[in-house]
């Protein structure tokens, strides 16, 4: 039987329309413009405090297990962790704690995760545009992500003309980040903090299309709070 002269009963309608079919390529169109990702990283996530969570597929951090829903609001860093010994991948000691009279955004990244790679060359020229008026940019590695290899970190940084400090953590400073926000295991993840040590903006993934314009208002929102300065 010649199925090119099929026949549908009267009154049956072909699902797959003109009209339909136009709808959902608009749709996949719309999805890919977004353009959003991430990685999935060895760490925990966190997903709160005026959370903006661009990403799809992932690079993961630890979760905290049975976590409350996720917050809205600024949360504050404890004293105990911002007074956390830290130490940069060259070597030199720092505190949260030395910035409080600073905004900072710290970026967690690993060398292999592509959306970091993108991302980083906007968090380079952030740091230049605001660090005149009290901004500072800190890369957050971690050991785990980077097969505890500090060279490699190194080598990465210098090709990627990387100028902020990238502080070589083993978990103390990203889990504590993660667990206060809920956040989801991937990377990149950013955290703007105020003065007074708290997370006023929480980033999940990267969209060069939606993440540096509205890092940059959360920077610009927290340098031009003058209560906390």
């Amino acid at each position: 039987m010649d199925s090119s002269n099929k026949t549908f009963p009267a009154g049956a309608k072909r699902f797959w329309t003109p009209a339909r079919i136009v709808l959902t390529v608009a749709a996949f169109t719309l999805l890919s413009a977004l353009g959003l990702s991430s990685c999935n990283s060895n760490e925990s996530n966190t997903n709160g405090v005026a959370s903006s969570s661009p990403s799809s597929g992932a690079n993961s951090a630890p979760k905290a297990a049975n976590a409350p829903p996720p917050v809205t609001a600024p949360v504050a860093l404890p004293q105990q962790l911002r007074d956390l010994k830290l130490q940069t991948i060259d070597g030199e000691a720092l505190k949260l704690s030395d910035y409080a009279d600073k905004v900072v955004v710290v970026n967690i990244w690993a060398t292999w995760c592509g959306p970091c790679r993108t991302e980083m060359p906007d968090l380079v020229k952030l740091n230049h545009e605001y660090k005149s008026r009290g901004l500072v940019v800190l890369g957050l590695a971690t050991t785990y992500n980077e097969q505890n290899d500090p060279q490699r970190v190194k080598n990465y940084i210098r090709t990627q003309n990387v100028d902020y400090k990238i502080v070589w953590d083993d978990g103390s400073l990203t889990a504590p980040l993660l667990q206060r926000v809920y956040g989801a295991g991937v990377i990149p993840q950013s955290f703007v903090i105020s003065r007074d040590g708290r997370i006023v903006k929480h980033f999940q993934g990267f969209s060069p299309y939606s993440t540096p314009a509205l890092m940059r208002r959360a920077v610009e929102d927290a340098l031009n709070d003058k209560s906390k300065a």
